[in-house]
């Protein structure tokens, strides 16, 4: 599971401490950190980087990755390589991410996003950077139909999805809409009041119930029948795929939250695919670890 955070913060809720009790950190070997000096704002890169450099298959198959399109002062995927490299050789505890931050700067003029000194979404980021780097690997294919293998986005994170709408009363359909999805965005408030709501029905809390958690906190707003037959329907989700990473965005409703102590465990270290969104037949739901 890889975890970025994203928005604001969000408004008070009901504790949830104890629900799911994270791992604990001691098994997470020590790494450099990157510096944020006063007016950079750089805090929403330096999450989004540290994510992917602690992810060993993104990291693994990145390295190996030789050939790209190369985009001079505003190519992401060099200044990546170089980053990475720092972390890996470099004796220094603090590394400075101002070539990745500058790339990101100058890839992203033309929309006003990322800019040097303005503070920007971690979440967003992380997904842009993966976006860049299909572009300099495999600009061939389109981002929401890339096959190409030696895509690690796409091969890794992409999760392949459809939803739907299915009426149980009268038996209408809509059209299945097909999309491919990097990072799962949760509201953290619906996130901790669903948590709640979960507790008040069972005696404990279990590790299986982490995914179950997220669909109950990702559920749409509901829908009138495509027949309209006055059935009131909420949107199916269908995976297509089983992705190697699952990406879940954390998203703040406000600039300043009271909720992160109880988002923090709320969390869960095991996720099974089938709890979250239904999975096409044939395809194995299977558990995903992560530590930290």
């Amino acid at each position: 599971l890889a975890w970025v955070c994203g928005g604001g913060g969000g408004g008070g809720g009901a504790g949830t401490q104890g629900i799911l009790t994270p791992r604990t950190m001691t098994s997470i070997a020590p790494s450099k950190g990157l510096s944020n000096e006063p007016g950079q704002n750089s805090c929403f890169l330096n999450s989004a980087l540290q994510v992917l450099w602690h992810l060993d298959i993104f990291r693994r198959s990145f390295r190996q990755l030789t050939t790209h399109k190369c985009m001079e002062d505003s190519c992401i995927f060099c200044a990546l390589k170089s980053i990475f490299a720092q972390f890996q050789y470099s004796s220094d505890k603090v590394l400075p991410s101002d070539a990745l931050r500058s790339a990101l700067a100058k890839t992203f003029q033309d929309k006003q996003r990322f800019q040097l000194g303005i503070m920007d979404d971690a979440a967003e980021c992380f997904e842009n950077i993966l976006m860049r780097i299909h572009f300099h690997i495999a600009d061939e294919t389109k981002e929401d139909i890339c096959t190409a293998r030696h895509c690690i986005p796409h091969q890794k994170f992409a999760m392949m999805l459809f939803e739907q709408c299915v009426c149980s009363s009268c038996g209408a359909s809509s059209d299945p809409l097909p999309f491919i999805q990097m990072v799962h965005y949760i509201s953290t408030t619906s996130l901790c009041n669903q948590a709640v709501k979960m507790l008040e029905s069972r005696e404990k809390a279990t590790p299986g119930m982490f995914g179950e958690l997220l669909r109950n906190a990702s559920m749409g707003d509901l829908r009138n029948c495509p027949s309209q037959c006055g059935q009131q329907l909420r949107m199916a989700r269908v995976l297509l795929n089983s992705p190697e990473i699952i990406t879940i965005g954390l998203v703040w409703d406000s600039d300043h939250s009271d909720l992160a102590e109880d988002v923090i465990h709320t969390l869960g270290t095991c996720l099974r695919l089938g709890d979250v969104s239904r999975i096409r037949h044939g395809i194995k739901a299977r558990s995903e670890q992560s530590e930290g």
